[in-house]
């Protein structure tokens, strides 16, 4: 087996996210999910070209900043105590961990020092006695257990290795009696696959889960025929067809539905939420502002020992401003957060790279670049109801608005 060298990172989506701290302790999953994300990026691919990463490396990172004053982006997130996201790419209970116990070595020294840990998963180890003793009076822990549907026929052909919903529903029940936190992520919701707001939401609620992220499918630009095939054998319907017939845009290597398309699926989905007692959050790049609570769609600052989560990025910007009432969202809003002085540059794609100047660029670099450049994806103007009438601040910054008549 290879070894994984990369454990520890920070996601290209750090101007728009809250939790871009992340730590994969497997590269490759073979639960192989045919919607995933991962698959173009090298985070889903068959279990023979599994690499696993060295819990005693990990760990070591973890000790060595508390014993030194390294540099870096890494150690200036550990020794900020930045909620890690564990298993951004991969799920680190998939079954290679029966075998090795990387995720659980690693999270019972994290247990340790009570750092602030978010866990991804589908997997249903988590169910078993010797994790479930693990998660027991882990205070800064939160588990996120995704679904795209709760049909045991339709997950089985999309989800071919994953454990059946009904099951990791009944796991959720367990969790959530022993007072484990555990959030439902409905990533990704798939048109003529998903089941209806109504009836996912009045599952979840059942269970004793308190918040739901939410986030449409995202196609890649590059023809996935597998899951082509796979919904078209569920729903008798071609995606990429119905994607283009409902003008879907392109952003990076994705085609995503339009906000149009969108919105009264998210304003429904945060009705029904509220009226089941469930907060909900956006992951839809578009609404992350609507959301239940400021941390993007994770909803992680809704706990005590989270408050550290990472707010100097653009979705955070807004947040602010809407839930202040303000009509105005200004730079200002994130300027004086805390933020990383380490280069960004080596975990962004080179080819969405801040031109060098005679430095290194920090993460606050390019949050700046794309704040005032409109032709960014992650501009404030590809959010719902955020226009740029060409106001600019003192120090040359673009002044966005809110547009009251769409809300």
């Amino acid at each position: 087996m290879h070894t994984y060298n990369n454990p520890l990172s920070i996601t290209s989506q750090f101007s728009f996210c809250g939790l871009p701290f992340r730590l994969d302790t497997y590269s490759g999953c073979a639960i192989g999910c045919k919607y995933c994300f991962a698959r173009l990026r090298g985070g889903n691919i068959n279990s023979k070209k599994l690499k696993v990463a060295s819990a005693n490396s990990i760990i070591k990172v973890f000790e060595n900043v508390q014993k030194f004053n390294n540099k870096g982006i890494i150690s200036e997130f550990i020794r900020k105590r930045v909620p890690l996201h564990f298993g951004g790419m991969s799920d680190p209970f998939q079954s290679i961990e029966k075998i090795y116990e990387v995720s659980y070595t690693v999270l019972k020294y994290l247990k340790s020092i009570n750092y602030p840990v978010i866990i991804s998963t589908k997997s249903d180890l988590i169910g078993t006695d010797k994790y479930l003793k693990l998660f027991n009076n882990y205070e800064n822990l939160i588990i996120q257990v995704s679904f795209s549907t709760l049909d045991e026929s339709k997950s089985k052909i999309l989800e071919p290795n994953s454990p059946n919903p009904i099951r990791l529903l009944s796991i959720i029940k367990q969790l959530t009696n022993n007072n484990i936190k555990v959030s439902v992520r409905w990533q990704p919701y798939i048109i003529g696959v998903s089941e209806n707001p109504k009836d996912f939401i009045s599952e979840i609620a059942s269970v004793n889960v308190k918040h739901i992220g939410f986030e449409h499918l995202k196609l890649s630009l590059e023809k996935n025929s597998d899951l082509e095939n796979k919904i078209k054998a569920i729903s008798g319907q071609s995606i990429y067809s119905e994607y283009k017939k409902l003008n879907s845009i392109t952003n990076g290597r994705e085609y995503v539905l339009p906000i149009q398309y969108k919105r009264d699926i998210i304003f429904e989905i945060k009705k029904i939420a509220k009226n089941k007692g469930i907060y909900i959050g956006f992951a839809d790049n578009e609404f992350q502002y609507l959301s239940d609570f400021d941390c993007c769609c994770s909803g992680i600052d809704m706990y005590n020992g989270f408050e550290n989560w990472y707010k100097p990025q653009i979705s955070y910007a807004i947040k602010k401003a809407y839930k202040n009432g303000l009509e105005t969202i200004k730079i200002e809003n994130i300027i004086d957060e805390w933020n990383s002085n380490g280069s960004i540059d080596k975990y962004v794609n080179s080819k969405s790279r801040i031109i060098k100047t005679n430095k290194q660029n920090t993460m606050l670099d390019y949050v700046l670049e794309r704040w005032n450049n409109l032709d960014s994806p992650f501009n404030p103007t590809k959010y719902f109801n955020v226009k740029f009438e060409g106001d600019i601040d003192d120090n040359g910054y673009k002044i966005y608005k809110f547009d009251k008549e769409l809300f």
